[in-house]
């Protein structure tokens, strides 16, 4: 039977030679291998390729709405909401390119709501209707835009004729 003082130093001896750090390539320290460096590379990349960020390009069909003032200077970097028809939630939101367009791809077919704003307050909201293939059936005017014109018109006439009014009735007097 052996000593029980020879069992602990041995004991001893196998702790402190675990907890002790010892470099792989130190005499009596096994190499590390390709395969578990490989592993270990792999393990450390993974967490890098989910911020990596893949794209595609296609050419599906767009609706392309151009915004633009009465002196046809375009809406430019102005913000927008696009809506489906009877939700609150925005479709989509963005900004104006440098032309004053816009463009969705409506995921089916139906009304869509458009809404512009400037940060001065000038905008407009309309709606318009696609088809499946998001061609643009029909595109809903603003009120001043269909009317607007023949609103001048009655109004240019009422003014010529109310001054004719005011200069019969002052030579009359």
């Amino acid at each position: 039977m052996k000593p029980l003082s020879e069992g602990l130093s041995r004991q001893k001896t196998a702790a402190k030679s675990l907890l002790t750090p010892r470099s792989p390539f130190e005499k009596g320290g096994s190499k590390p291998s390709c395969l578990a460096i490989a592993a270990a590379l792999l393990c450390l990349a993974h967490p890098a390729a989910a911020h990596d960020l893949q794209y595609t390009v296609s050419g599906a069909q767009a609706v392309v709405v151009r915004l633009f003032y009465v002196d046809n200077k375009p809406f430019s970097f102005e913000g927008y909401e696009v809506y489906r028809a009877g939700e609150k939630l925005p479709y989509q939101v963005g900004r104006s390119d440098g032309q004053g367009r816009i463009a969705f791809l409506p995921d089916r077919a139906g009304e869509w709501r458009v809404k512009a704003i400037s940060e001065d307050g000038h905008g407009l909201d309309f709606t318009l209707k696609t088809d499946a293939a998001a061609l643009v059936e029909t595109a809903d005017k603003p009120a001043y835009e269909r009317y607007g014109r023949i609103v001048v018109g009655i109004a240019v006439i009422l003014g010529l004729f109310g001054s004719l009014m005011l200069f019969a009735r002052r030579q009359k007097a």
